[in-house]
């Protein structure tokens, strides 16, 4: 552990607070839109839809292709959202590249979250002030320092440990100055000797730890979402009518209300794919940029 207090330098406290509201600013936007589509048919639902597609359809855009682009709209914006989320935590965690799409990605998700309401247009003002922060003198030296762009400070070398000093001792009485020497060899059950202690062993990386265990979830999550996806678009009827007859209707759910229920949960996929496919995409590009740095 001292090892690793040594090697890694200390991560400034700016980048750890301005990741973490970041962060918040995703999740907050990306919830805002799942709600806006998970309740789309209620009475509050439908006024807020009414409220964004009515300039547009006195315009002369029809109702349908109004909610239509409605929809892309929260799709995109959760997606903004869900990308902001894990580029924050990746950022964190000293990754060069997420810091850079952080940068990309949270102007955009704050512009297309304008749209929403006056919270929203104040949240994504605060986003854009933070993304200023992610290039302070202070975090720009700690990333060049953690992708060894910028050598670390000297500190006194404490490895390999000084060889010790080998003892002088008399010649043999009536031995002249060019007799030879002769010293006594170590007993046949003494250890070989070593010239320097045994290295510690390396520390392990929490980095990449964390990049494996977020790959391989994600890539679960991915391929459940992705499934029902495909499933839901193609037989989405009989996976109603399948419930609707099944056993395991224990709430006792009407056609319409499991209709719905199907309707939420793939809103819920379409927000959690794109989100575990860019964690995916990170923890890919992290884990071989680490391997290559070893």
């Amino acid at each position: 552990m001292e090892g690793m207090t040594e090697d890694r330098p200390e991560r400034p406290h700016r980048l750890v607070s301005t990741c973490l509201y970041l962060g918040f600013i995703g999740v907050f936007q990306a919830v805002q839109a799942l709600r806006a589509l998970t309740g789309w048919d209620s009475i509050e639902g439908q006024e807020r839809v009414a409220r964004f597609t009515d300039p547009w359809v006195e315009d002369g855009l029809t109702r349908g292709h109004a909610e239509l682009i409605y929809r892309i709209y929260l799709g995109v914006l959760a997606f903004l959202g869900a990308a902001v989320l894990v580029f924050a935590i990746y950022s964190a965690m000293g990754h060069a590249v997420s810091r850079i799409m952080l940068t990309i990605a949270t102007p955009i998700m704050a512009t297309v979250g304008i749209l929403q309401s006056i919270p929203a247009f104040l949240v994504g003002f605060l986003a854009l002030f933070l993304v200023f922060q992610l290039w302070h003198p202070d975090v720009r030296r700690w990333f060049d320092l953690m992708n060894g762009k910028e050598p670390p400070p000297a500190r006194p070398a404490a490895w390999p440990p000084p060889l010790p000093s080998t003892p002088h001792a008399d010649p043999a009485g009536g031995a002249g100055p060019g007799a030879p020497q002769h010293w006594p060899g170590p007993p046949p059950w003494a250890p070989h000797p070593q010239a320097y202690a045994p290295r510690p062993p390396a520390p392990t990386d929490p980095v990449k730890v964390v990049s494996i265990i977020a790959l391989i979830i994600s890539s679960i999550v991915a391929a459940g979402c992705a499934f029902f996806l495909v499933v839901y678009g193609f037989a989405r009827e009989e996976l109603v009518q399948q419930q609707v007859d099944s056993d395991m209707n224990w709430m006792n759910l009407s056609e319409a209300e499991i209709r719905d229920s199907y309707h939420d949960l793939a809103v819920l996929s379409w927000v959690v794919l794109p989100l575990c496919l860019v964690a995916i995409v990170v923890s890919a590009v992290l884990l071989v940029r680490r391997r290559r740095r070893d």
